[in-house]
């Protein structure tokens, strides 16, 4: 042993020496060295980290501190050459040494229990990685009077890590995973709770909230008393774990997705249990919410828990469902006529008017029952036509078009109160909802604009750049609304007769088009290469869990990032295949079949579009000369 003792000083030596040691910390070590040899020569006794350190322990009374902290760091570095053939940590070993010596019989053992589980699967240098981090965190909950690892809670977990300190914090996340490790295991033996090991996360600790040490009025939140389905926080915990690595995975969410859920669904978990609280969706959505004061990224913690409470409450989940905040509007009309807007709103619903114009429905009447509140209305008899005037003046649309079409809703409103005796039938004559016609300026995308389109379609090579090539393709090409755009199905295509069906939303006229070569190859690359494996039947869809239709305004957002300007609108696209067939001396009568149209009337606004022909339609001006002033 001697002989490996001299080869191991002589390693130690020289790699003091190989990095530039300072001659005093060099001395320090030979002294320390010939000192030990001297010592076990002398009591006739081989070389063993024992003998080493009992004969430091001989010698410390008589040495200064820093002496005899260089001592000790100069024997982990023969045990180190010793075990390992090489000095991999100096400072760890040292601590390793320093923690481990210090720890009580009690912590000692419990840690030696857990070394002696990891070293069934672990080496040597991962064994002293874990003493020397464990011994360190021990080592601090000793210094705190923390008796029994039992006593360890979330509030001890943040002060070691917000006092442990490091010189990095690729330091500091290495020690804190390593000491989440020893916790785990003390975990798994139930000496511990569960979410004390996730508590050690510096994302955790950051936004770690003991309603304890908030403000009085900010507690009561919290803490729901009755009314509530109610859930142990270990068996919410286990319920995520089975929703994250079954249902979340099998719906395909993204990556991201899966761990913004992961780290929502952990995060409330260790927030139950450090303030002693059972789970329900009440305190969950106010931490959610709470949140807001720690991460940009609480709404999706809020949806985290509602998507949780879905899969409580249905054993699965729906992507496609939208979540709503926002509180119920109707709640905050006064009771004289909260009932009957919602009887109105019924009564719409059962004509089996589209939703879209329901929610026009709503917005109207609400901003209409609005005011009659602000102007201090308690009843229906007491409306009058000035009152009406009133609100029609306060419209804050800008448009006369916006104006009459809100105005039309709440019309429709009054009628309904006039048939139920509410109101006279002759008031909704107060609300006006005419104005004069107006003719506008037909746009259409000029050469430039249609090159850069072009331009896109044949370098697109992502899938989400080759379904929206795809999607103008077929407004430019076609002449296709937006809206049916993002109602198509696959099985609207035809390959064999090259055309594709569509039921027009806004005529309900059905009509079935030839698809143009460039139209059909896009198609056929974007259902190919680029659209995802989904059992929707939608062509177009989300490129994101829930793999969904798209909504029709997703067109126009393509098309303005495609030109790098706004084009006011996709419809564009079908004014310029109208005005280009025009051009091409298109039967108009063609050319209105082809848009779906009943006539020709509306053909006919587009030919101002063709300037060239318009030209050979001027019209004299002889007559009706004008004369005088800058022209005579």
């Amino acid at each position: 042993m001697s002989r490996n003792y001299e080869e191991a000083v002589s390693r130690v030596m020289e790699y003091l020496a190989s990095n530039n040691y300072t001659s005093s910390i060099v001395y320090k070590h030979k002294r320390c060295y010939r000192l030990l040899n001297e010592y076990l020569e002398s009591m006739k006794l081989p070389y063993s980290p024992e003998q080493a350190l009992e004969w430091l322990d001989s010698i410390t009374p008589g040495l200064c501190h820093s002496t005899s902290e260089y001592y000790q760091l100069a024997l982990s570095r023969i045990n180190e050459t010793l075990n390992y053939h090489e000095i991999s940590n100096t400072k760890s070993a040292y601590e390793a040494v320093q923690y481990y010596q210090h720890l009580n019989p009690y912590y000692k053992e419990l840690l030696d229990e857990f070394l002696a589980v990891l070293s069934k699967s672990h080496g040597l240098g991962s064994l002293h990685e874990h003493r020397v981090s464990a011994s360190r965190f021990l080592d601090y909950l000793s210094k705190c009077g923390l008796k029994n690892i039992s006593e360890l809670n979330h509030s001890s977990i943040r002060d070691f890590y917000l006092n442990d300190l490091h010189k990095t914090q690729k330091i500091k996340d290495r020690y804190n995973g390593l000491i989440r490790h020893f916790l785990s295991h003390l975990a798994n033996k139930g000496m511990v709770r569960v979410s004390i090991p996730l508590t050690l996360d510096k994302f955790v600790i950051q936004r770690l909230v003991l309603v304890h040490e908030l403000p009085p009025s900010d507690r009561g939140i919290f803490y729901i008393t009755a009314g509530s389905d109610f859930m142990g926080a270990q068996e919410f915990y286990s319920k995520t774990l089975i929703l994250r690595n079954v249902y979340i995975k099998r719906h395909r969410y993204s990556k991201t997705m899966k761990e913004t859920f992961r780290k929502a669904w952990k995060e409330l978990f260790v927030f139950l249990e450090a303030n002693g609280l059972n789970y329900c969706q009440e305190t969950a959505l106010s931490w959610a919410n709470h949140m807001q004061h720690y991460t940009v990224q609480w709404r999706m913690f809020r949806r985290a828990v509602k998507i949780f409470e879905q899969f409580r409450n249905t054993g699965d989940i729906q992507p496609e469902i939208v979540y709503t905040y926002r509180g119920d509007k109707v709640e905050n009309l006064p009771l004289w006529c909260r009932g009957e807007f919602r009887s109105f709103i019924l009564h719409k619903s059962r004509e089996g008017v589209a939703a879209s114009t329901i929610q026009m429905y709503q917005a109207s009447c609400l901003r209409f029952l609005g005011f009659l509140d602000r102007v201090r209305i308690t009843a229906w008899d007491r409306i009058t036509p000035e009152i009406i005037k009133d609100f029609h003046v306060s419209d804050p649309h800008t448009t006369p078009e916006a104006r009459n079409a809100y105005a039309a809703k709440c019309r429709g409103f009054l009628e309904y109160l006039a048939e139920k005796g509410y109101i006279p039938s002759t008031l909704v004559l107060a609300l006006s909802n005419e104005s004069a016609a107006r003719v506008d300026i037909i746009r259409t995308l000029d050469a430039n604009d249609i090159s850069a389109i072009y331009e896109f379609k044949n370098h697109a090579h992502t899938d989400i750049q080759l379904r929206n090539a795809t999607m103008i393709m077929i407004g430019l090409r076609m002449g296709i609304r937006a809206s049916d755009i993002t109602k198509l199905k696959l099985s609207d295509i035809s390959w064999k007769q090259r055309t594709i069906s569509v039921q027009q939303a806004k005529t309900d006229k059905f009509l079935k088009l030839p698809m143009p070569t460039e139209v059909g190859n896009s198609l056929y690359r974007y259902i190919m290469d680029g659209r995802p494996e989904t059992s929707s039947d939608y062509l177009f869809i989300m490129h994101r869990v829930p793999y969904g239709k798209l909504e029709k305004g997703v067109c126009a957002r393509v098309l303005k990032k495609v030109l790098s300007k706004d084009p006011h609108g996709f419809h564009v696209t079908r004014k310029t295949f109208a005005s280009r067939m025009l051009i091409n001396n298109t039967n108009p009568t063609m050319i209105a079949e082809t848009l779906g149209r009943s006539d020709n009337s509306t053909v006919m606004t587009y030919l101002s579009t063709d300037g060239k022909s318009m030209r050979q339609c001027a019209i004299s001006l002889e007559g009706i000369e004008v004369k005088g002033g800058m022209l005579s």
